[in-house]
Formats: structure tokens, C-alpha cells, sequence
């Protein structure tokens, strides 16, 4: 039998019960909206969380100090002092008792001694843990120099940031401003200038403002070239920073009240003028590496905490900073959006076991009312491979038509869902489309109903012709 008439018959068959065809349809479309809103979604939010790390520094390393702690028992300390001065208690009371007599000289050493051990075992007991600092750390010149000298090396920006009040129009806000080096800032960084230009060496008195700060924290809006005050220094506006993108960048309200100026007058902010630090003994609070193109990632990252150990006289147990790889975090985040997505999927994936119940269910009805006709078929040249395709292309069918629907419902549902989260954030709409989502809804759809009409398309192949005439 060839295919288009197969077809042609299947297709009679959904016509003829269209109630019961909707219904069943009906089950299919559910599960697939479920399972195409839950992927699209998932898939979205992946690239815009991927997307806003990356601009805020996805591929710069950045080293900041930590200070290691070293865990000591409470009693050590005192317990030192403790066996120390009852050693001296010993050899004093031993001394004085020799001195004086004999036989009772050794009597009141080894009492001595005992009770003096009783003492230190006891405050060795009730002394609680404690961490002891072992050094201050900090970040210094000689850590640029270190990592300019490694190959992979490309740019070494250096942080200083600290927390101001920020002055203008007779308003004052809390602000937190960020040192940078106008020689690799602009290189390094994945901000864009909407307003003005960036940074350039030799600039003094002159800082670059967000978005939220020059649009949304003052009644004025801070404009080029207008004088704000920083803990009661004067500065000069050069540029406003293009807002962040996409759907997450409406949380930058949170984040975005910052300066940026050279940071070596972040240091006139935190100090007075007699305190100001010598240059050459200069401290930050990070430092930010963007290595070389085709630079091999982790062996370049092993490479500065090696350089870094040996310039700073430390070991691994002993270690005073940290190299934080964002890329690691990326590709955490990622991966708990992607197991997040794939749980959520298959839970609405168990409405298409449901669906697929209806399918087969249609199926053994429709064999029960077309016996006679398969009886007919079959008794003028139909082969049970021709039966068995007639039923299962009728399954597919009715699938693929509820596919379909719940592939245009689910997207719909998506864009709903982000543009409400569009207007609660303030940030422009996005549209969402998933190809991936799309192909995969499709496909599970079509299988679900071949495998749904499996059993009953095989039931009515193996028919007998004379039985299946004498079906009442």
C-alpha cells in the first residue's frame, strides 16, 4: 500500500471521532508547553546569567589577600606559661628545701611536681580553641611586577576601592569608589561609555560615574563636565557608563552606585594628607589579570600562584591571597542552571506519560471500532505491515498535531513570563526562542505517540481477516 494512501486513511480516522482525537490531543499539548516552557526558560536565563558575569569580568583573574589564620588550642599559649612558671616553682621550692634540709627536701619536690602537673592538665582541658592571626596581608607593587613577568600575561590592573559620601546638588548618598589604572582599566574592562570617554594616564581629579548613579540617584541628573564631591574633594565628571544589558542587567540598580577615578587618589580619600602612604609601599585591594589570547588557562593560573608564593615567601598552607577564576564559576553556574532545567523538565515530562495514556487508549478504541474494516482490507490484499502503519501514523499524528500546539503555547507562555519580569525590572524586552527546545519537543511528541501506538497498531495487524469480518 503506498504511503499516501496510508496516510489518507489515518488521517479519515482522526476526522471521524474528533471529539475523542481533541481530547487526546488535548493531554499532549500540556505535557509539550510544559516541557518547551521549562527548556526555553532554562536556556534563557543560562545565557543571561552567562552574559552578565562575563561583562562584569568573565574571562579577568582576579587576585585579592587573605589572611591565613593558624588554629591553636587556647591552652598552648597558657599552658606554656603554666609549665614554664611551674618548672620555676619546682626548681625554686627544690632549691629552697635542699637547702634547708635533706629528707624532706625530696618529699616536697615530688609534691611540688605533682601538683604542678594536675594544673596544667586541667587548664589544657578547659581552654577553649582559638585562630591566631599570623600576618596582615596585603597586595603591593612588587605582586604587579610578578605577574607582568609571567608570559601569559597580557594586562595587570591594580584595585583600590572604598566606601564615600558623595555629594551633589545639596544631596549626599553612599557611594563605593573604584581605583583603577587608566593605563589598562579601558582595555580590561567589558563596561562601555555612553556619555564622555574613558580614563587616560595623567588624569587628575576626574572620575567616570554609572548609569544608576548619574540617572537615578539624585533628583538632577549628573551630567559631563558637572563637580560632584567624594569625602569632600572635588572631582570632575569625563564619562557615564553605559547601562548593563539584557534581563539581569535591571539588578545593576542594586550594584550600580559606583566611581571609578585613578587609583592613586583613591588614596587621598582614605587617608589625610600627613597619613598618605609612600608610593613605593602601596596597597590594593585586587589585582585584575587578563592573560594573552590562545594563553592555556589553568596552567597559566598555576603558574601565578607559583610566581606569587615564591615572591611573597609563602607555601601553600601558609598562602596570604587568593586567585579567584571566574571562568570556574561560569562553568558551575551553568551547570547547576543546566541540572536545575533538566529536573524541572522531567517533572513536567510525567503530564506526557499521562498524554501518552490517552494516545494508546484512542488507539485500542479506534482498532475495536474499525475490526470490520481491517477484516475488509486485509481480505483484499492488505498486508499486516500496511495495518500496522495505518494506526501507527494515526498515532503519530495526533501527536505531532498536539506538538505543535504545545510548542507555539509554551513560547507564547515564555514571552508572557519575561515580559512581566521585563516590566517588574524596569529593562527592555527580550525575545526568547529555543531551537534546541523546538527540535526536542517535536521529536519526543512523535515518539510518544509511535510508542503510545505501538501495542494497538500491532493488536490490529495480527488480525485474522475471517475473525476480524465476523466482529460485530
Amino acid at each position: 500500500m503506498k504511503l499516501a494512501k496510508v496516510l489518507k486513511i489515518a488521517l479519515g480516522m482522526v476526522k471521524a471521532n474528533k471529539l475523542r482525537s481533541w481530547l487526546t490531543i488535548i493531554g499532549v499539548i500540556i505535557g509539550i508547553a510544559s516541557v518547551m516552557t521549562i527548556i526555553t526558560t532554562g536556556e534563557y536565563f543560562q545565557e543571561q546569567v552567562t552574559k552578565t558575569m562575563e561583562g562584569l569580568g568573565g574571562d579577568t583573574i582576579t587576585i585579592v589577600p587573605s589572611t591565613p589564620f593558624n588554629v591553636i588550642q587556647g591552652g598552648d599559649a597558657g599552658g606554656n606559661s603554666g609549665e614554664n612558671s611551674g618548672r620555676s616553682s619546682m626548681r625554686s621550692s627544690g632549691e629552697n628545701s635542699m637547702t634547708s634540709s635533706g629528707g624532706g627536701s625530696g618529699m616536697s619536690l615530688e609534691t611540688t611536681a605533682e601538683n604542678t602537673d594536675e594544673s596544667e592538665t586541667n587548664a589544657s582541658m578547659s581552654d577553649p580553641m582559638e585562630l591566631e592571626t599570623l600576618t596582615e596581608s596585603e597586595l603591593t607593587k612588587l605582586d604587579v611586577f610578578t605577574l607582568l613577568r609571567i608570559p601569559a600575561v597580557e594586562y595587570v590592573n591594580v584595585n583600590v576601592e572604598v566606601p564615600a559620601e558623595l555629594q551633589f546638588g545639596g544631596a549626599t548618598t553612599g557611594v563605593q569608589v573604584k581605583g583603577v589604572d587608566p593605563k589598562v582599566w579601558p582595555e580590561m574592562t567589558k563596561k562601555k561609555i555612553i556619555q564622555g570617554r574613558m580614563l587616560k594616564p595623567g588624569d587628575k581629579a576626574v572620575a567616570i560615574i554609572s548609569n544608576e548613579l548619574s540617572n537615578g540617584t539624585f533628583k538632577r541628573e549628573i551630567g559631563l563636565n558637572q563637580l560632584i564631591l567624594l569625602n569632600g574633594r572635588s572631582y570632575r565628571v569625563i564619562g557615564v557608563l553605559k547601562k548593563d544589558g539584557g534581563l539581569l542587567g535591571g539588578f545593576g540598580g542594586i550594584f550600580g552606585s559606583s566611581v571609578y577615578i585613578p587609583y592613586q587618589e583613591v588614596y587621598s580619600l582614605q587617608y589625610s594628607d600627613e597619613d598618605m602612604p609612600e608610593m613605593d609601599h602601596e596597597n590594593y585591594t585586587s589585582i585584575e589579570v587578563q592573560l594573552n589570547k590562545g594563553a592555556d588557562y589553568d596552567l597559566a593560573l598555576n603558574e601565578m600562584e607559583r610566581k606569587l608564593r615564591l615572591s611573597r615567601r609563602v607555601t601553600k598552607d601558609t598562602q596570604d591571597f587568593y586567585v579567584n577564576s571566574p571562568k570556574a564559576v561560569i562553568e558551575s553556574t551553568r551547570s547547576l542552571i543546566n541540572g536545575l532545567t533538566a529536573f524541572l523538565a522531567f517533572i513536567a515530562s510525567i503530564s506526557l506519560l499521562v498524554g501518552s495514556t490517552g494516545i494508546a487508549n484512542t488507539m485500542f478504541t479506534s482498532v475495536l471500532e474499525k475490526t470490520k474494516e481491517i477484516g475488509i482490507m486485509k481480505a483484499i490484499g492488505a498486508k499486516n505491515g500496511d495495518i500496522m502503519l495505518i494506526f501507527l501514523c494515526n498515532a503519530a499524528m495526533i501527536s505531532l498535531v498536539g506538538g505543535i500546539i504545545g510548542i507555539i503555547i509554551g513560547t507564547a507562555a515564555v514571552q508572557v513570563i519575561l515580559f512581566l519580569i521585563s516590566i517588574q525590572l524596569k529593562v527592555p524586552f527580550e525575545l526568547a526562542l529555543s531551537l534546541r527546545g523546538t527540535v526536542i519537543a517535536t521529536i519526543v511528541s512523535i515518539i510518544v505517540g509511535l510508542i503510545a501506538g505501538l501495542v494497538p497498531a500491532k493488536n490490529a495487524a495480527e488480525l485474522k481477516p475471517v475473525d476480524a469480518l465476523r466482529y460485530e
